[in-house]
């Protein structure tokens, strides 16, 4: 695979999605610098917080009344230095539906949702995308760290950024073949603080020292329920804890405090280590056991989305031969790349319960710990990313 090159004579014209942050930023102006035609944009997706390729389908607000949080404040600098357009677009009502909607519910249903890999897909490359057309670009560009490369047929394909420490490609498997034909990765050959910082420093942004967001960006604290009692305007309901035979062994004060894996703020006293190796929404339990009991050697994932020429992908994939694919995988965003097999499940069981995509069924060559239902499993081959699902089990 090859890396996709700089900007033709013809200066495509492209929307830059800003944040304010560092590494927008420095997207920003390597455009500049290449050439292209820029056009910078920030989306406002709830009350109170702006961000970079967010979520209220309201038009689009090129001087929006009202104070301005420090985040359009910042990046409206930084387009206005770099002589470029500003817009800010307000995308709460489809940030509502599309993901904190969705996320509330998963956490009510006994899951833990990855609500990065919504976002990517529906609002970050989908609403923010719909606006660069709008807005007369060609092109959209972030300041994520991945890269976009060609295949031998030429087809865009989604790859691991340069900076493996900071590689996002994690997040971003549901970016549709429209999305991988029409994105600029300025920072996919970068690093962060060898390259990305430097130049912020050279062109003297403000952003060159700002610390990198950490967590949900509508959840404050990364308190999650007491963000869901919020949404839904009610306390959670409290419930027994088990161990792994069933046996009440405390209670808890709402079952979507807990997620598979966790060891802290348990509130019960043993003789050894106690981890959550089960959350069931329905009866409203929490079980612990020990460390043992969350490793497993495979798990279902359901919802799949093949990562860029999935008509490739998916027929190296023969349900009636039992065939399998090897790859390497991801549960967890730093995780290490885990050598694994993916196959596609029997007929029956090739769609997932939405009727959206097909159930894949992937076994790891060592056992994995803490495998969440909820959360993405990403599928790679060196650094391509092949796709991702959600997972819906672990097999032990």
């Amino acid at each position: 695979m090859t890396a996709m090159g700089t900007a033709s004579s013809a200066n495509p014209r492209v929307l830059i999605a800003l944040s304010g942050g560092v590494d927008s930023s420095v997207a920003a102006w390597l455009l500049k610098e290449q050439g292209y035609d820029c056009v910078g944009a920030i989306m406002r997706l709830h009350d109170g917080t702006c961000a970079a390729d967010g979520g209220r389908n309201a038009g689009i607000e090129t001087d929006p009344a009202g104070n301005e949080s420090d985040d359009v404040v910042s990046a409206r600098a930084v387009a206005e230095r770099l002589g470029m357009p500003f817009h800010v677009l307000d995308r709460r009502d489809t940030f509502a539906r599309d993901v904190i909607e969705p996320f509330v519910a998963a956490y009510e249903c006994g899951i833990t949702p990855n609500p990065c890999c919504i976002c990517n897909r529906r609002i970050k490359f989908g609403a923010l995308l719909d606006a660069a057309r709008e807005l007369g670009c060609t092109h959209l560009a972030t300041g994520h760290y991945a890269r976009i490369v060609r295949t031998a047929d030429g087809a865009p394909a989604l790859a691991k950024a340069r900076d493996l420490a900071k590689d996002q490609s994690y997040f971003l498997y549901g970016l549709s073949d429209d999305a991988l034909a029409h994105v600029l990765f300025p920072l996919g050959d970068l690093t962060k603080e060898g390259d990305v910082r430097r130049i912020a420093r050279e062109q003297g942004f403000a952003s060159a020292e700002r610390r990198d967001s950490q967590g949900i960006c509508f959840v404050p604290d990364n308190d999650f329920a007491s963000f869901i009692e919020r949404w839904r305007d009610r306390a959670l309901e409290a419930g027994d804890i088990l161990d792994t035979s069933g046996r009440v062994i405390g209670r808890h004060r709402g079952a979507i405090r807990y997620t598979v894996g966790q060891r802290r703020g348990l509130g019960v006293a043993a003789a050894h280590p106690l981890y959550v190796t089960a959350v069931d929404a329905r009866a409203n339990t929490v079980t612990l056991g020990r460390e043992a009991d969350l490793m497993a050697r495979a798990l279902i994932a359901r919802n799949w989305i093949w990562t860029g020429a999935d008509a490739a992908h998916a027929a190296a994939l023969d349900v009636e031969a039992e065939a399998s694919v090897a790859v390497c995988a991801k549960i967890r965003y730093h995780q290490p790349d885990q050598e694994a097999v993916l196959h596609l499940l029997d007929s029956d069981d090739r769609l997932d319960r939405t009727g959206t995509g097909p159930v894949m069924r992937i076994d790891f060559a060592e056992p994995q710990r803490g495998i969440a239902p909820g959360q993405a499993v990403v599928a790679y081959r060196g650094d391509a990313v092949l796709g991702g699902g959600t997972v819906e089990r672990a097999l032990r």
